[in-house]
């Protein structure tokens, strides 16, 4: 399902929900920029922390462009994963009201390959979905705070002298605030200038309604000049009162919230990261699940406990994170979405392991004891390898059909979907035969039925009638589904094990993925691929092995 700036506040609160219920969450990222090596003999492989040092200048350069989120939800009773793949291109582009300007630079080569693959630059910028990085976000409200509370008055005095116009209208407007404050306690609550009246009271060169430049030199004139006074500017004419500190007070606080009401609003797509790593999502106004209020057949709850069950359920259940080839991304998406990178490898290692407790690099597991020469491992590889197994059961959702009947490859939500689907495979596949590699080497032939086409067509058979007629155009437009309450934050952490003998059975027969604690994740859990370097892979969480073992390993 495509995602776009329209589209965004209605589908935020499902995909948030679908986050929130998922038994893992896959994603795949297309980029701007990556690390460019022009291709000459290197004298050794790289290391690993040399490598990072390396994509991390280029996550500090380039974008993620386009987001593939698959979710993946487990029906136990019939041993079945529901796949639901989303595709959300993002804009680059910042409201120019957040006053946060954000450079945005690509890659050649990456662009070249992007365009080949049918993306479109204008489309990105036009519909893509806004965000602010919690960096962004906190030097948004920083900007707004100090134009909020800060007062930088140019002096009037540096008008320069020949400048007979302004002075003069300086000294009519000097003179009216004099008058005015000679009053006493006769004097209005306020002064306008120039009163709001067709003709104007005040004499000399004060005109009925004031430019911009007018409205100027009067508020810095009653700041350089008046401290006891404030001065307030409308459409033609400046308000000038007494100052009130403790109303003055209010009257910012209230400016601020504003302010930062605004900024929040624009968070945008971040709100999807912060669930994925467990982030708070206590901003996120309760009027932003009204979407999903609307989806659910005869809900039982309002729409703030439908706002507090998805949010504690994200905050309690973090879903596994699956990607093929997950190095970078990972880089990338802490770089776009959360802050500044560590300078080590081993401080990355620590920060990402906090933030996805359950990693799962189909690249890894895929190529797990592969020996020194690196195997052929690309996504669309590893799906026509693993087309013929059947279990576990897959099907994708029929409200998202977008890949029903065509093949996106390199687009973020159709390569999200085949790693959902290749862990999937090479879970059941580990777990039936776990002294047996889950993929062996196979020789590509036309014939050979990709994995995508055969679950597709398994799903099309189950949801689509005389399927054989069907084809391209007849696609709908893709609709959020109805839902059931019992949908909605359903309590339980992801693949947690419940101690059920007839689960424990069909993990053992590769129906069912298998449950954390299993040994499958002491295996191949939170190890990433990173072919061409000296170690070959990264272990989250802990520091890298040592170097001289790891050679010795290899």
């Amino acid at each position: 399902m495509d995602v776009t700036a329209v589209t965004f506040p209605d589908c935020l609160p499902a995909i948030l929900n679908d986050i929130a219920t998922s038994c893992f969450v896959s994603v795949d990222f297309e980029l701007s920029g990556v690390a460019f090596k022009p291709s000459t003999p290197q004298s050794r492989p790289q290391t690993v922390q040399e490598r990072y040092v390396e994509a991390k200048a280029a996550a500090e350069r380039y974008q993620i462009l386009q987001v593939g989120l698959t979710t993946c939800h487990e029906d136990k009773e019939n041993a079945t994963y529901t796949l639901k793949p989303y595709n959300i291109n993002l804009s680059p582009i910042t409201q120019h009201e957040m006053d946060v300007n954000r450079d945005w630079t690509f890659g050649s080569r990456s662009m070249e390959f992007l365009l080949a693959n049918h993306f479109s630059i204008d489309y990105m910028c036009t519909f893509g979905v806004r965000y602010l990085s919690r960096e962004e976000e906190k030097l948004a409200i920083r900007r707004a705070t100090q134009k909020c509370y800060s007062r930088n008055p140019v002096q009037v005095a540096d008008i320069k002298k020949d400048d007979h116009e302004s002075l003069e209208f300086l000294e009519t407007v000097r003179t009216s605030v004099n008058e005015w404050l000679a009053q006493g306690e006769k004097r209005r609550e306020w002064l306008n200038i120039p009163p709001p009246n067709s003709v104007p009271i005040i004499p000399g060169p004060i005109p009925t309604g004031l430019s911009s430049m007018q409205k100027w030199l009067v508020h810095h004139l009653i700041s350089d000049e008046y401290p006891n006074l404030t001065s307030r500017g409308a459409s033609t004419f400046v308000q000038i009162e007494l100052r009130d500190p403790c109303n003055e007070q209010c009257t910012l606080e209230t400016k601020l919230k504003v302010k930062k009401e605004r900024v929040r609003k624009h968070i945008g797509f971040r709100w999807i990261a912060e669930a994925l790593v467990g982030g708070s999502l206590e901003e996120l106004e309760t009027d932003a699940f009204h979407p999903l209020m609307k989806m659910i057949e005869q809900p039982a709850f309002g729409i703030q406990q439908l706002s507090d069950k998805v949010k504690n359920q994200l905050r309690e259940n973090r879903p596994v994170l699956i990607g093929h080839n997950m190095f970078c991304d990972l880089l990338f998406f802490h770089r776009c979405f959360l802050g500044p990178l560590p300078n080590t490898l081993a401080e990355f290692q620590t920060a990402i392991h906090g933030l996805f407790p359950v990693v799962a690099d189909t690249k890894y597991i895929a190529t797990h004891d592969c020996g020194s020469l690196n195997p052929m491992s690309s996504l669309e590889e590893l799906n026509t390898t693993l087309a013929g197994i059947e279990n576990p059961k897959i099907d994708v959702d029929p409200h998202f059909s977008k890949y029903k009947f065509r093949k996106r490859s390199h687009e973020a939500g159709y390569d999200s979907m085949l790693a959902a689907m290749a862990f999937i495979k090479l879970a059941g596949e580990i777990q039936r035969n776990p002294a047996q590699p889950a993929v062996k080497p196979q020789l590509y032939t036309p014939t050979t039925p990709s994995l995508v086409a055969s679950v597709m067509a398994q799903s099309i058979n189950q949801t689509v009638p005389n399927s054989e007629f069907c084809n391209f155009f007849d696609v709908d437009t893709e609709t959020l589904p109805r839902i059931e309450p019992a949908q909605i934050a359903r309590a339980g952490r992801s693949l947690a094990d419940t101690g059920s003998v007839r689960i424990a059975r069909l993990v053992k027969q590769g129906r069912l993925l298998p449950r954390l604690g299993d040994v499958f994740w002491d295996i191949y859990g939170n190890k990433l691929r990173v072919f061409g370097t000296q170690e070959r892979m990264v272990q989250l969480g802990t520091e890298a092995p040592e170097e001289e073992d790891l050679l010795l390993e290899i």
